[in-house]
């Protein structure tokens, strides 16, 4: 099944936890059972049904376990354990709980605080560094995936390609400098460990039907609502595609780390706009000049390593006008990618 065709949430969930042959081969020679940090939040689901489906077409048998404190209005435990995963409740920065989690060679850490870092600067903290250097000291030989971001690279002319994995970082705001603690708690933990192998994921803008950027976009362009070009261009990713990294990752874990970049192409707001346009029938409205500079992620090595995305950036652009105009589930978690006044 191709994005455009996928006409339902049942589809959608189906299409995006769908593990590619590289996966499953990769499971077939993965050690141990796998623990998922984090995984109630938009990400998670998916990510660990890919898992249990990589699994059974690879005919291994393992555990997969999800940490979360899953808080009301989110996914359920319930949810989780129906992809056939065990649940464990509770809080990760609590020490006790995090003692009584299980070993796992294979650990995924997607925790993190993004929306609302910049009004609550100790929770962004708490949740960015702090607590990633006790999970740091608590799997002191797993291999740790670690769900990072693009967003710390400098700014850069459109142009210019985006940066690379070697890259000096630049963070600007909270959320920024979050990222780069994160990254430096687990290095941390690393140099006294030479047995904690990890992997950082700096990911850039994925792409889902129920959320993310094109969706936004396309609700925008609808409703007639103005496009802001300040922020002239974006990575563009398929969620499905960036989820098939991150569980691959598990098998580039490095001391001291591997860095990726998983990203997909760049491509300028005002075509994504009028593309959209084109599919709903309504002509896009731009305000303010389009911007000089952008944030973008080079992700030649991911394409290196793992191969080409299953899923083109026309044909997620088309299928998020289809979703949009057919009225399709949305999730309420705006990106605010594109609005003309937006913090995190």
């Amino acid at each position: 099944m191709r994005i455009t065709e996928v006409a339902n949430t049942t589809e959608l969930r189906q299409f995006m936890a769908a593990p590619t042959g590289g996966l499953v081969e990769m499971m077939k020679g993965l050690e141990g059972d796998v623990l998922v940090l984090g995984g109630g939040g938009k990400v998670g689901p998916e990510l660990v049904e890919t898992i249990v489906r990589a699994n059974r077409e690879a005919g291994t048998k393992r555990a997969v376990h999800v940490a979360d404190l899953f808080p009301d209005g989110g996914v359920s435990p319930e949810q989780i354990e129906e992809l056939g995963a065990e649940v464990l409740r509770g809080d990760l920065s609590d020490r006790a709980f995090l003692a009584s989690l299980p070993e796992a060679p294979n650990v995924i850490f997607m925790v993190g605080l993004k929306f609302g870092s910049s009004k609550d600067w100790r929770a962004a903290f708490h949740i960015n560094a702090i607590l990633p250097y006790l999970v740091g000291e608590r799997f002191t030989h797993s291999r740790i995936v670690v769900f990072s971001s693009a967003n710390p690279y400098p700014h850069a002319p459109v142009g210019q390609g985006g940066s690379k994995e070697g890259d000096e970082l630049e963070p600007e705001g909270v959320y920024g400098w979050g990222i780069v603690a994160r990254e430096c708690a687990f290095a941390t933990t690393q140099l006294k460990n030479p047995g904690q192998k990890v992997a950082f994921y700096r990911l850039a803008y994925a792409q889902h039907l129920g959320y993310g950027v094109l969706v936004d976009l396309a609700r925008m362009v609808k409703n007639g609502e103005p496009v802001s070009l300040a922020v002239p261009a974006v990575n563009l990713l398929s969620q499905r595609d960036a989820i098939d990294v991150a569980v691959r990752l598990l098998s580039r874990c490095e001391n001291p780390a591997f860095v990726l970049n998983v990203a997909g192409p760049a491509v300028r707001v005002r075509e994504i706009a009028e593309k959209l346009g084109e599919h709903i029938g309504v002509r896009p409205v731009f305000a303010g000049e389009e911007g000089k500079s952008v944030l973008l992620a080079n992700d030649e090595l991911c394409r290196r390593f793992f191969g080409e995305y299953r899923d083109g950036v026309d044909e997620m652009i088309e299928a998020a006008a289809k979703w949009t105009m057919a009225g399709g589930e949305y999730w309420g978690k705006p990106t605010l990618f594109g609005r003309v006044k937006h913090e995190y």
